[in-house]
Parts: structure tokens; C-alpha cells; sequence
């Protein structure tokens, strides 16, 4: 089991050892002397360190993101909790706005530090930018691209935040403010492209900021106050997110995905760990059939169609993109790859905004686009299967466990039937996760308690 730590231990942890994030391999030790990884104390200022500096962000950032993944998952219909834990239980039958909830306060302090290390990535690549050195046009690129990354899985999953510079509180910046973290990750998104020279990562960015663009879209629906209407994005939102789809597409049409890998030498995959190996999560209902008869924690790979149960609404047939993702993720235990961003779904934005701004005929373009690359066959209007039925069930599949299922179930009005009627997810739609105890108990800001002759902010 992962060792919980504490928001001061494992800020300083990553100030003492910023490693190269993926593909570490040939190095004795992490710690080792002789290895040109490691970056100790103020050393992670000076130019020749700009590349340890962006990949210790995306170390950061991997951290955060799988016990992020986790929590949010085990809210959808995705995962259920087939484990001891309790407060897993509590997550999965909808009661997401629990401060005591200890995933949720451990996703909270593990998506902190992944925040103010980016930020840090950022300021310092900055400098050194401004100073006229060379060879931090791509360092610095990364470090935006994990950082507008960062931005939009808070605003995504979180109610409202903090944004403390390590052991220096800062007040929480309000539900109504979360919104705005999305147009700062466009910003950084945007600085990016203007240093990047590669296709790759033009190609990364350009698809981040659709990303970001169409959440921001989603939040404008769910977000601090919940409108959703007819589930699909507004006009302006829609049709800004298609225009960087569009342009990503242009870059690369291809097939492609752009994941985070997980490696033995680096941090350890909550989420992989606890649906592969500790068995606390299985795949939800909705898409396979659990092993001893649906009782089981694995799915039943021998049952028909290798355990998946999710048809493809146009074929009929079992959709095995679901097994394509899964088979790969189960076989590699805890160092499963989980992918982020994709061709397939820029063409689901485009979808998307063909249903709300057109033209019409766009919307199966774009929709069999991603089916033509797993051999399904096109939908059409004679299908009996409506535009918004396709695109959720494309959505569901494509999608998987990308962090987009609780909104698409929040914004067509879907629901697990796992969540008790009383629940937050059942009775407050939109509802998502609150800043927790560990945040709250360390913050003067918060912590109605906190003793009246102890300084707050930056005098403490």
C-alpha cells in the first residue's frame, strides 16, 4: 500500500529529487550520485537543470493524477468498490462532498503538490527564458502543457481550491472562480505553442487547449450553478473547442493517443494498484461481466466477448474497444498506461459542435471517424440510434476512464445505479469534490480553530 504523506513531505520530497519523469532506464539508483536526474535544493534553478525541472512536474503530475483518476472513477458508473474500504463505498454509492472522505483528502494532497510544482516548472523555465538561455524552449513548453493539464483536472473535479505556496496558506479562491483555472491553462496552453517546434508536441498542445475549451464548456453547464439543458455544449464554447480539434487534427489525423506512462522507478499508480492488485475497484456493470457470475473483483475474461458486455449501439455486437483498453491496462498490474488525450476525441468535439452550431452532416463524419479506426461500422440517420445517444456512447467507450464520464452523467442527466437516492451525485447533480480535512485542519483560512495569536498567510 502506498505510504500517505503528509502536503509538507511530499513537497519536500520532490524539492530534493526531480527525476526524468518517463523512460528512466540504465540508472542504478534514482539517488545515486552519478546520476544527471537528480537535482538537489536550489540547483533546480540553474539553466542546465531545465530539463529535470519540467519532468519532475510530470512526476508530480502522474501522482496526482491517478489517485485523482481513482476517487472520480469509483463516483461513475466506470468502477465499482468491491473492496474493505468504507470510504470507497461511500464514493461509489454518490456521496461526493465529504471533506472527511480519506480518498478524497488524499487525492486533494497529492494533486496539490502536482499544482505548485508545474507552477514552479513554469517560473523558473520563465526566468531562465527571459535571461536569454538556451534550450529551454521545449523544457518550458512541457511545463505548460502539465501544467494547463493540472489546472483543468482541478477545476474538473474539485468544488473549490487552494492555491498555498508549500507550507504558506492562501485562502480558498471560491466555487465561482473555478471556471477561471480553465482560462489560465489556455494561456499557458497558448504560450506553449508559440515556443514549440515540434509537430508532436504543437500536435499535444493544440489538443490539450480543445480539451480545455470544451471542459471549460461543461463547467459553463454544471459547474458553480446547474443549467444543463439539453446536455450539449453552447454555441460559443462548442464552436471554440472545434477550432482547436480542428487544428489538431490538421497536425496529426492519425490514430494517436498521448498517455502518461507508469514505470517501477517512478511513482506508484494508486489507481492501476487498487483495480489490478489490491483489488479495492472492478470495472462497472455498465460495461463487463464480473467474474463468478458478476459477484467477482476481476473481470471474467472467458465469458463471452472476454467479459465485455457494452454493445456497440450500430453493430449489435459487444464494442471491444473497452477489451483493447483493458486487456493491455490488467496484464501490466500496477504500471498500467492511461491515456489522456486522442484523435478520437477531437473528432467527439467536432461531433459535438456539429449538433450544436452544424452543419448537420459534420456530426457522422466526425462520429464514425474513431469507428472507422476499430473497424465498426458508420452510423447513419436511418440507424435508429439518435445523435446524442451515438455521441454518449462513443463518448463512454473512447473515453474510458479519461475523467469525463461523472460530467457526461451529471450533463444528460444520467445516474449510477449505485447511488443511494439521498446522495450528493443523486440530489445535486453537478456536485463534485470539496477541499478536504488535511487542507482544512493546516490552513488558517479554513480551520475555524486555528489559534488567534498564530500569524496567517504569508506572516506564518
Amino acid at each position: 500500500m502506498k505510504r500517505l504523506e503528509s502536503r509538507g513531505a511530499r513537497f519536500g520530497a520532490m524539492l530534493l529529487v526531480l527525476w526524468l519523469g518517463v523512460g528512466v532506464v540504465g540508472c542504478n539508483s534514482l539517488l545515486d550520485v552519478e546520476n544527471p536526474n537528480n537535482v538537489v535544493g536550489d540547483d533546480i534553478r540553474v539553466p542546465t537543470a531545465a530539463q529535470a525541472v519540467a519532468n519532475g512536474a510530470l512526476y508530480e503530475v502522474q501522482a496526482g493524477y491517478t489517485y485523482t483518476l481513482m476517487v472520480y472513477s469509483q463516483v461513475t458508473d466506470e468502477t465499482h468498490w468491491c473492496g474493505s474500504r468504507d470510504a470507497f463505498e461511500e464514493l461509489d454509492f454518490g456521496w461526493v462532498d465529504r471533506h472527511l472522505n480519506e480518498f478524497t483528502d488524499q487525492a486533494y494532497k497529492d494533486i496539490a503538490p502536482a499544482r505548485w510544482m508545474t507552477d514552479e516548472a513554469i517560473e523558473i523555465l520563465e526566468e531562465h527564458l527571459a535571461n536569454g538561455e538556451s534550450n529551454i524552449d521545449g523544457p518550458l513548453a512541457e511545463a505548460y502543457l502539465w501544467g494547463a493539464f493540472t489546472r483543468v483536472v482541478i477545476a474538473d473535479v474539485f468544488n473549490d481550491f487552494t492555491f498555498s505556496d508549500m507550507r504558506v496558506p492562501s485562502p480558498p479562491i471560491g466555487p465561482s472562480n473555478m471556471g477561471g483555472l480553465y482560462d489560465t491553462a489556455i494561456q499557458f496552453l497558448t504560450s506553449g505553442l508559440a515556443l514549440s517546434t515540434t509537430t508532436e508536441m504543437q500536435r499535444n498542445l493544440t489538443a490539450m487547449r480543445a480539451r480545455a475549451r470544451h471542459a471549460q464548456g461543461v463547467w459553463n453547464l454544471i459547474g458553480d450553478t446547474f443549467n444543463p439543458g439539453t446536455g450539449l455544449l453552447g454555441a460559443a464554447d462548442a464552436a471554440a473547442a472545434a477550432t482547436d480539434a480542428t487544428a489538431a487534427l490538421a497536425l496529426d489525423n492519425s490514430d494517436w493517443e498521448l498517455v502518461l506512462q507508469y514505470i517501477p522507478a517512478g511513482t506508484y499508480p494508486d489507481f492501476q494498484g487498487d483495480v489490478n492488485s489490491r483489488l479495492e475497484h472492478r470495472w462497472g456493470d455498465k460495461y463487463i461481466m464480473a467474474e463468478d457470475g458478476g459477484t467477482g473483483k476481476r473481470r471474467d475474461r472467458d465469458y463471452a466477448n472476454r467479459g465485455i458486455v457494452l454493445m456497440d449501439p450500430v453493430s449489435g455486437n459487444a464494442d471491444m474497444r473497452l477489451d483493447a483498453f483493458m486487456t493491455p491496462f490488467e496484464d501490466a498490474i500496477e504500471y498500467g498506461d492511461l491515456p489522456i488525450l486522442s484523435a478520437a476525441e477531437m473528432h467527439l468535439i467536432l461531433a459535438e459542435n456539429a449538433l450544436v452550431n452544424g452543419p448537420t452532416g459534420d456530426f457522422a463524419t466526425h462520429i464514425n471517424a474513431a469507428r472507422a479506426w476499430a473497424g465498426l461500422p458508420d452510423w447513419t440517420t436511418g440507424s435508429g440510434v439518435s445523435e446524442v445517444d451515438m455521441l454518449l456512447h462513443e463518448r463512454s467507450v473512447e473515453l474510458f476512464v479519461q475523467m469525463r464520464r461523472l460530467h457526461d452523467m451529471y450533463r444528460f442527466g444520467i445516474e449510477s445505479d449505485r447511488w443511494q437516492p439521498e446522495s450528493h451525485a443523486a440530489t445535486a447533480p453537478g456536485t463534485f469534490f470539496p477541499i478536504t480535512i488535511a487542507e482544512i485542519e493546516a490552513n488558517c483560512y479554513l480551520n475555524p480553530d486555528w489559534p488567534a495569536d498564530v500569524p496567517c498567510g504569508n506572516g506564518g
